[in-house]
């Protein structure tokens, strides 16, 4: 079986532009996906609402603060409005977004756009006694890549567990180290355990959750 080959970032001129259609249950047809860099995605409103709203969520990199797409919405279902093309403004980066009906705050951000390598960048920090990881959930692709990162001036360790005996990443995901970990385990959700060492003697604990999502 002859094996899909992915574009190279330069080649992106060139690629099609991913389409992603939205039902009349507000749902995309690619819930998750990932796309050349710079290769342009055609958001498609076949909702039957007029009033579409789609909302990205905070690059959670607070060193660079980087966003994929800024907020939009399709104000008609009627073609050929019904569509609007976003070109991603960085490279190598994942962002979660949720679609509303209404320009209300979305509570959950359940889907999923991989532009390049990625990562989705998932901040680990302490406060109040506790772990705390933005965002969580995390939606990533299925093949797609996460980061569990720290701030620069933050002296901390937190190890990081996963259900045994599933670590859902190669290389294994372990604490913030930094580093890009490939998701290996397709389509599933995985609670995590993230601790801060040496509390008191004891550990303080948070953690989160990461949704692998097809296309």
């Amino acid at each position: 079986m002859a094996t899909a080959r992915v574009p190279r970032p330069e080649e992106a001129a060139d690629v099609n532009p991913q389409t992603i259609t939205v039902n009349s249950n507000v749902v995309p047809s690619t819930p998750a996906c990932i796309i050349a860099n710079g290769q342009q995605v055609t958001f498609v409103n076949s909702s039957g609402f007029s009033n579409l709203y789609f909302h990205f969520q905070p690059d959670a990199d607070a060193v660079n603060g980087y966003s994929l797409f800024s907020d939009f919405s399709i104000a008609s279902y009627n073609p050929p409005n019904n569509q609007v093309t976003q070109t991603p403004q960085v490279n190598n980066r994942t962002v979660n977004y949720a679609i509303t009906v209404g320009n209300q705050t979305p509570t959950d951000y359940p889907y999923a756009i991989q532009v390049g390598a990625g990562p989705l960048y998932v901040h680990v920090w302490y406060a109040n006694n506790e772990v705390n990881c933005y965002p969580s959930p995390a939606v990533i692709p299925v093949g797609g890549t996460l980061e569990l990162y720290k701030n620069s001036n933050d002296t901390n360790s937190y190890p990081v567990t996963w259900p045994t005996p599933t670590n859902p990443f190669t290389p294994a995901l372990t604490g913030a180290d930094g580093l890009p970990h490939t998701e290996n385990t397709g389509v599933n959700s995985y609670s995590y355990t993230a601790a801060k060492v040496g509390i008191g003697g004891g550990t303080g604990k948070g953690g989160g959750t990461v949704k692998i999502k097809g296309a």
